[in-house]
């Protein structure tokens, strides 16, 4: 679920360090700056279309804005996965050739 409080919570910030007005960036949004303050309350949701104009006109990406919404995935492996990625990393190691470190002077690393 998007966080739409939070997500105008961003607006605002953003648009107070830029000294600019809600009525700035509805105008740059191409709309009505009522609706751009409910946007800012999380009153409103905006289209896509919308949100991506704002973000640019605030000179912010659009993750920025949904940034608590969006949840990373990390891989879920299973016990057998975890087996075989393991062994194919230990036999890849193995395989690395290793110079001898004497070889190189300080300033080479």
């Amino acid at each position: 679920m998007v966080d739409y409080q939070a997500m105008g919570r961003r607006m605002k910030m953003k648009r107070r360090s830029r000294h600019l007005s809600q009525e700035d960036v509805a105008n740059a949004a191409q709309i009505s700056a009522s609706y751009y303050g409910n946007i800012e309350r999380g009153t409103r949701i905006p289209s896509i279309d919308t949100l991506v104009q704002i973000a640019n006109f605030l000179n912010v990406g659009t993750d920025f804005l949904l940034f608590d919404s969006v949840k990373a995935a990390s891989p879920q492996f299973s016990q057998t996965e975890m087996k075989l990625l393991s062994r194919y990393l230990r036999a890849r190691v193995a395989e690395l050739v290793y110079d001898d470190p004497e070889e190189y002077e300080d300033d080479d690393i």
